[in-house]
């Protein structure tokens, strides 16, 4: 053996080695960078799926809560058409049952009253006219049977204005 060949096989022994070190760092920073680069990917994944359920869930609770008013409402307007029925019918028996003594021809509704229930309902104006004092075809029953639908109707919206007003809360 040559001890120059010592010196020949150093050199290509550390160059060798240096190329080891450079490939195994190079290496070891990739896969570093790479890991570190997954590990924020997976945590910023998990946090938006935790924001996606947590906010799924208000939403869900909230059209729960939705609902809920919205059947109160249907249950409120259905007592109340029920109501009104009773009413109507009651109504109808005042008015042609002669035993309480107001008979169909005992009471009678003037054009002007026609005129001013109407103008009220509206919210219009109204001027009196020559027409007023004459007996109009519509008997008392009819225009009780209208209010008593008009209360109804003014009573379901109050309801609905209500059940809107506690579902926003």
């Amino acid at each position: 053996m040559n001890p120059l060949n010592i010196f020949s096989a150093i050199p290509s022994a550390v160059i060798a080695i240096l190329i080891a070190s450079v490939l195994s760092a190079s290496g070891g920073f990739y896969f570093g960078s790479s890991y570190r680069t997954n590990y924020y990917e997976a945590k910023i994944s998990k946090d938006e799926l935790t924001r996606k359920q947590n906010y799924e869930k208000a939403l869900s609770a909230q059209q729960a809560k939705n609902n809920l008013a919205v059947s109160q409402l249907f249950k409120l307007i259905q007592e109340e058409q029920n109501k009104n029925a009773n009413y109507q019918s009651q109504v109808k028996a005042i008015y042609t049952n002669s035993s309480f003594g107001m008979g169909g021809n005992s009471c009678y509704v003037s054009y002007g009253f026609i005129r001013l229930f109407n103008a009220s309902a509206r919210g219009a104006e109204s001027t009196p006219s020559s027409t007023d004092y004459l007996r109009s075809p519509i008997d008392l029953a009819s225009v009780l049977s209208t209010i008593v639908e008009n209360h109804g109707k003014y009573r379901q919206v109050a309801d609905q204005i209500e059940s809107l007003k506690s579902a926003s809360q």
